[in-house]
């Protein structure tokens, strides 16, 4: 696959990410989005290289002024988004170094979704203690920011191994690990 198509693919997911921060599917604990889905499948779907390039593409729109935020990036929540960088990173070095199967693309979502995490959490903390002066306990961060939002964010998980199975059964050439 060549470059030129590389970046429009970035494009695009950088556009499916904008999409699924705006769709929102009620669920009984948090309302589930499917942003944190299409970062994953950026990274599965156009590698480590080219998956973290659709994330920066939507970050940066985000920074200028383009209203694909559904916060103002000095929010506290900013950390999860800055953690899209080297999960879309992660998810993509995984699809690409093992072998191309539903257990690997569901694993590198999950392996995504806890860097997503590593990051988001501890931002959250810090943004919430020195700029909001709202500390938040160890036990509120553990219930409200990792068990509430785990079972969709394994379900999305889920969803995305599947999907790039399918993905990759009509565009047999088009992903890194299939060169």
């Amino acid at each position: 696959m060549n470059t030129t198509k590389n970046l429009v693919l970035s494009a695009l997911f950088a556009a499916l990410i904008v999409v699924g921060t705006y769709i929102k599917i009620p669920t009984p604990l948090l309302p589930l989005t499917l942003q944190t889905m299409f970062v994953v499948l950026s990274g599965l779907v156009l590698g480590k290289k080219f998956g973290p390039i659709a994330v920066l593409v939507y970050i940066f729109a985000g920074v200028i002024g383009l209203p694909v935020f559904t916060a103002s990036f000095l929010s506290p929540t900013f950390g999860y988004v800055i953690g899209f960088v080297p999960g879309a990173c992660l998810a993509g070095y995984i699809a690409e170094k093992f072998k191309p199967c539903f257990i690997t693309w569901t694993l590198g979502a999950l392996a995504a979704m806890v860097v997503i995490y590593a990051f988001g959490i501890p931002y959250y903390y810090l943004m919430s203690k020195y700029y909001l002066e709202n500390e938040l306990g160890a036990k509120a961060l553990l219930i409200y920011f990792v068990l509430m939002p785990m079972p969709g964010d394994i379900a999305k998980s889920i969803a995305a191994g599947l999907i790039t199975g399918r993905l990759a059964a009509f565009f047999p050439n088009s992903f890194t690990w299939k060169r």
